[in-house]
């Protein structure tokens, strides 16, 4: 097993959800690793998890060939694929999410103009929070931002996430089946809001 300990600064109820999150995901059959348990240690709040040995997906995109790059990404597109075959409830909507940092009320508007959908949202999804095990499975980490909603909004946040590479990010999009167009509205929500959510967690 192995301890995800938190900054001391860290909101209790943020670390509480992850661990809820971790439970409902592992629940449902989301190849995650199982949390057992909320720990103090040494005034810092963390939880208990298998511990899963293995190689982060993005050191898979290391190497510089387009024929590495896109085998990895086929993998990585179906992959995600996959997690969107699962339909959850008892989580919060990606749409009430993004309004936990919307400050003015255009940009409440506009999320409320998006889809409503209960697809798994893993709202994080990006080549650091995929492990490859020991056998060769592939194992997603890291819940906190677990929601439910339209693929379209999880498409968009991973292509967020991917903007470091402009490669990656146009292979991604582009094996997903979809445009930036198809994404925008998304996008701009998930830009609004960015500055605020990152300054609640850290």
């Amino acid at each position: 097993m192995i301890c995800k300990l938190f900054y001391p600064q860290y909101p209790t109820k943020i670390i509480e959800h992850e661990f809820c999150n971790a439970t409902m995901a592992w629940k449902l059959g989301i190849r995650t690793p199982k949390a057992h348990r909320l720990i103090m240690e040494d005034e810092r709040k963390g939880i208990i998890y298998d511990r899963i040995v293995g190689e982060i997906l993005s050191a898979k995109f290391n190497e510089s060939s387009e024929r590495v790059y896109d085998e990895w990404m086929d993998k990585f597109v179906d992959f995600r694929k996959q997690l969107m075959q699962h339909n959850i409830d008892d989580v919060i909507s990606y749409k009430d999410f993004l309004k936990m940092f919307a400050t003015d009320e255009e940009t409440i508007a506009k999320i409320n103009a998006l889809a409503d959908g209960d697809c798994f949202i893993h709202g994080d999804l990006h080549l650091e929070n995929v492990k490859l095990d020991q056998n060769n499975q592939w194992v997603l980490i890291d819940m906190m931002n677990v929601c439910k909603g339209t693929e379209l909004y999880d498409v968009a946040r991973t292509y967020f996430l991917l903007s470091y590479d402009s490669n990656i990010q146009r292979k991604y999009l582009e094996k997903m089946g979809y445009s930036v167009e198809d994404i925008m509205p998304y996008l701009d929500v998930i830009l609004r809001v960015r500055e605020n959510e990152m300054s609640c967690i850290y």
